[in-house]
């Protein structure tokens, strides 16, 4: 039985075994949360499963709630055990324990949430990297205000992909970067929660700047194209 198998058959086993609806709901939710957190290569824990609930407006469950439930208890912990998470180098310096508590558990919560705001980065990223045709460096200098404007440097055919397209529209819908914990401040894409910055104000504009040039020139070519 594969690693899969068996937690589906883990999950399976705890669902039957809970004869409680309201747990029933709660470890389906877990269930998702640490998928989630799991293939964001994200480390589980009950501090991350409840914000990614909180995220998703489901209200729970909340962190103390799945550690005083002995079932989800045993299935986050099942699943924590069994993630694979990069490992450091022998030279990494370990963590001093923390004997008080509750700053234990606020030191817990700030690391969570600086791997979530990394792995969105890396999202990000990922999905500027993939959008076809875009002079990048182009985009940053004229960011910068040095006299290199994007419209000098596209060809006159030049017509931005379909799927590039709407990636960026993607990008500018807000209510899509508020899906994945980003929000637009004063023009720059930030974490919601840790305020982390992830495109800056003139990173912003330069891609304003190529979806409305690449706009104006597919007008101009149907208009060419009519005539």
């Amino acid at each position: 039985m594969t690693t899969t198998e068996s937690q589906d058959a883990l999950f399976a086993r705890l669902l039957e075994e809970s004869s409680n609806p309201r747990q029933k709901d709660s470890l389906s939710k877990v269930k998702k949360a640490i998928d989630y957190l799991d293939s964001q290569r994200m480390k589980i824990s009950a501090g991350a499963i409840e914000r990614y609930c909180i995220d998703h407006e489901w209200g729970g469950p909340k962190a103390q709630s799945i550690r005083n439930s002995k079932l989800l208890t045993h299935y986050v912990k099942a699943r924590a055990a069994g993630q694979r998470l990069e490992v450091g180098g022998k030279n990494t310096i370990k963590k001093p324990l923390i004997p008080d508590e509750t700053l234990r558990a606020y030191v817990q919560l700030l690391e969570d949430e600086r791997d979530q705001a990394i792995a969105s980065r890396r999202r990000i990223e990922r999905g500027l990297r993939n959008l076809p045709g875009i002079p990048v460096d182009e985009i940053i200098r004229s960011g910068f205000g040095q006299q290199n404007p994007v419209e000098d440097k596209l060809p006159t055919a030049f017509r931005l992909p379909s799927m590039a397209r709407e990636a960026l529209n993607i990008f500018f819908d807000e209510n899509a970067l508020e899906s994945v914990g980003l929000q637009f401040y004063k023009d720059r894409v930030r974490h919601k929660i840790t305020f982390n910055v992830l495109l800056q104000k003139h990173h912003v504009a330069a891609l304003r700047e190529l979806l409305q040039s690449t706009d104006k020139g597919s007008s101009v070519n149907k208009v060419v194209h009519e005539g």
